[in-house]
């Protein structure tokens, strides 16, 4: 008889006294794989000869960095099913009567009957333009010092980004994540003067850090805070 060469299965496993839906992958692997899902489901790929002990073993064993990062997940669906963090402050998505989309200092208006995805896209193209308005005054007020390195001024591009905050191209671009307007804008600033330190020192070596320190003196304090908002955000 042919080994099966692949299976998925699902179930429901007692993990540090919590009832937990587990997604298990088995195939051709040599080791095993742990992740969430962004419904907060624990996502386990392992090797064809696993058992559900094996299985039970291995999320048991990590039971802690998975109620941290299901904590996580849990956060960011309730971000998506009915609030928004813009610059730093939480907004709660509110029906409206009126046939407009409009942001508040508290609220997101959006028209009664918009579904999710409605919304979602509304959301993002807001983001986006309030983002482009703001990264670009960003490198306007900086630009006059970051010109005296005879540099040429780079083109902002806003990229959705899994991994990293911003980026600086060799072709000219200077790449900043639309995730950054979830965050408050002192960390907003931290992320476009460190990008724009990478035209003088395309490293993190002693001359960036100075430069940073030149820029802005309090840049460690915030590159922590950063970190730390890095985890719910990224």
């Amino acid at each position: 008889m042919n080994q099966r060469k692949s299976y998925k299965r699902e179930m429901w496993l007692e993990v540090a006294g919590e009832s937990v839906r587990v997604l298990i992958s088995a195939s051709a692997r040599k080791t095993m794989r742990l992740q969430i899902t962004e419904e907060g489901a624990v996502d386990v790929r392992v090797p064809l000869h696993c058992n559900q002990g094996d299985v039970l073993a291995f999320v048991n064993a990590n039971h802690s960095w998975l109620k941290e990062r299901r904590d996580i997940a849990s956060e960011r669906l309730q971000q998506r099913e009915g609030k928004v963090v813009i610059l730093g402050k939480e907004r709660v998505i509110t029906p409206s009567a009126l046939d407009s989309f409009l942001v508040t200092d508290q609220l997101v208006w959006v028209p009664e009957g918009w579904d999710t995805a409605k919304v979602d896209k509304a959301v993002d193209r807001w983001l986006r333009a309030e983002g482009r308005l703001i990264f670009e005054q960003l490198i306007d007020q900086w630009w006059p010092f970051f010109s005296n390195f005879n540099v040429r001024r780079p083109t902002l591009r806003i990229k959705k980004m899994r991994t990293r905050w911003g980026s600086l191209s060799t072709r000219g671009y200077i790449n900043l994540n639309l995730a950054l307007m979830q965050l408050p804008l002192d960390l907003i600033e931290l992320v476009v003067v460190h990008e724009l330190c990478h035209l003088k020192h395309f490293d993190h070596g002693p001359g960036f850090r100075r430069l940073m320190t030149e820029c802005l003196p309090d840049w460690q304090q915030r590159d922590k805070q950063l970190n730390h908002l890095s985890q719910n955000v990224l």
